[in-house]
């Protein structure tokens, strides 16, 4: 070997010496500072500068406090408990629960107690006016002079034409939707829950890595500083440093503000008090569904409420053509009055006595002007839009079903794609920060690669949020919870 060839082996020796010795320095405690560690839940909790307090005398201060973690579903729990809008709802149905008991009390028969004075000069036949609803209207002789009578009157159905068996149907229809939409409410009560939840966990979680990218930048920033200082990079690079970490700050803060409004929104979903300190237990995770899309479909066409609703609309509109056609048939009741007479008698010889008659009441109609008929037609137009809008319904729904597991297999499909993104960038970093320690790549490169892998690992996150949010909406769309 020549000496000139000897002096080259010597100085590329040197040069690799003090690169060894270069990552040796920055081996000392700034660098040994794991730049790769996970911020933990504990450090977000910890580090959140925001913590709201609510007095008694502010509004809603009076709802209870949720403390602690919480899973999914002890906030979905929570919110159907709580959720003012689904008791409002709940308050509705039972209302008309109790409205189609009163259609068939009307089954059954009345009597009312009244009392009646009269001064008159003819003799003549009185039926006392009075709500029918309520007791039956009794019928009470008039005699010439004054007299005080106490009346007790009742009546029973005997023969209606259907009219009291179309109006209980029509109640109890009514009764049915109403419970329809109680829990049309409910399920969207938890899928509120649901998306509110999971928007905190993704609002944790994007918290987390830009903490996590604040704690590299800071390492990346005191490491430059150190370069720089030794002579070993222009003072560009850690100007640019600085200036991400700056950056990556201000994002932090962003994130913070955004997991503090997400938590808001969660404790609003639950109706608690928004004072509340409550954490999440479940965290985002990618968790598949083995159900197809038939599965769903028919889920959706025995539990969701929408189409219940729809099939007692149109038993609402049969029972009121039900009605329409009573008119056609004879009213047949009977019908009883027992009474006390003081004063003028109709017999001249009642004062005093108790007396009283039983009887069957009935009539027909003969001619209204074409009332009846047009009431049967308007009734029988309202079945038919009442079957078409059921119609209507089972393809709307049939559509959300659908819409919602494309959505799912799309979300699907980028998780796997961001999760490969991840373990790309990861590796680019890797290899761009091996080549930087050993002078075979500039800063700017490593720099780039960072960044990008911080995107990553966020769109990782975002992609499973949205998946869960799409496991949730196809939940809602099939009538679950």
């Amino acid at each position: 070997m020549s000496i000139r060839a000897r002096q080259l082996v010597i100085f590329l020796s040197l040069c690799c010496l003090s690169q060894d010795v270069q990552a040796q320095e920055l081996k000392g405690p700034i660098a040994e500072q794991d730049k790769n560690s996970s911020t933990s839940v504990e450090e977000v909790i910890t580090g959140n500068p925001i913590q709201l307090r609510v007095t008694k005398s502010a509004p809603s201060g009076e709802l209870a406090e949720k403390t602690g973690a919480i899973s999914l579903e002890e906030a979905v729990q929570t919110g159907i408990k709580n959720n003012f809008t689904l008791q409002q709802s709940e308050q509705s149905w039972l209302g008309s629960k109790f409205l189609a008991r009163a259609a068939l009390a009307k089954f059954g028969p009345t009597a009312s107690f009244n009392t009646f004075y009269s001064a008159s000069s003819l003799n003549q036949m009185l039926f006392l006016p009075g709500d029918t609803t309520v007791a039956s209207p009794p019928m009470q002789p008039i005699v010439r002079g004054s007299s005080l009578s106490l009346l007790f009157a009742g009546s029973q159905p005997i023969f209606t034409g259907g009219r009291l068996m179309g109006g209980y149907r029509a109640a109890r229809a009514l009764e049915k939707q109403s419970l329809s939409a109680f829990n049309e409410q409910r399920i969207q009560t938890a899928l509120s829950v649901k998306e509110a939840y999971w928007n905190a966990a993704w609002s944790e979680a994007s918290l987390r890595v830009a903490s996590d990218y604040v704690k590299f930048r800071e390492w990346s920033s005191s490491n430059m500083k150190a370069r720089v200082q030794e002579g070993k990079a222009p003072r560009a690079d850690y100007l640019r440093e600085e200036a991400e970490l700056a950056k990556a700050r201000i994002q932090l803060n962003e994130r913070y503000r955004d997991f503090n409004s997400a938590l808001l929104n969660l404790r609003v979903a639950m109706a608690v008090n928004v004072g509340s300190r409550i954490t999440l237990k479940d965290s985002l995770q990618y968790v598949e569904i083995s159900d197809d899309l038939s599965k769903f479909l028919e889920a959706a066409a025995i539990n969701r409420p929408e189409i219940m609703k729809a099939s007692n609309r149109v038993a609402e509109m049969k029972a009121r053509r039900q009605l329409a056609l009573s008119k056609y048939s004879p009213q047949i009741s009977a019908y009883g009055v027992g009474s006390n007479i003081t004063g003028s008698s109709p017999d001249g010889d009642s004062n005093g006595r108790w007396g009283g008659f039983i009887g069957v009441l009935g009539g027909v109609t003969l001619f209204d002007s074409g009332a009846r008929a047009n009431e049967l037609r308007a009734a029988n137009a309202a079945v038919r839009e009442a079957v078409l809008a059921k119609k209507n319904t089972d393809l709307k729904v049939a559509q959300e079903v659908s819409q919602a597991w494309i959505d799912l297999d799309l979300a699907r499909r980028n998780v796997a794609l961001a999760q490969d993104e991840v373990t790309s960038a990861e590796e680019d970093h890797r290899l761009f920060h091996a080549r930087y320690e050993v002078g075979k790549s500039i800063a700017l490169e490593q720099f780039d690669a960072a960044v990008k892998m911080f995107q990553a690992r966020l769109t990782l996150q975002e992609a499973i949020y949205k998946y869960r949010l799409a496991q949730a909406r196809l939940i809602y769309a099939s009538g679950g919870i």
